[in-house]
């Protein structure tokens, strides 16, 4: 699969950048509380942000490729 608008790079980062910001909240507020739910739950929501993060990028490819289709 090409990389036509070249995002792919920028999906990649975001994605990490999100998610390591859900990854570093679920060990400061473990470190803070102790609590093993708060640590999962946040951890769980750092993977599924990440995914998110990715999906979304790729619905926004499928709309520059049907706005590109649209013009030619």
């Amino acid at each position: 699969m090409t990389d036509k608008h070249n995002t792919r790079k920028i999906s990649r980062i975001i994605a990490v950048v999100v998610s390591a910001v859900f990854a570093a909240l679920a060990v400061a507020g473990f470190n803070r509380t102790g609590d093993v739910t708060q640590l999962v739950l946040f951890l769980g929501l750092s993977g599924f942000s990440y995914m998110l993060v990715i999906y979304l990028f790729k619905g926004i490819n499928r709309l520059l490729d049907a706005v590109d289709d649209r013009e030619h």
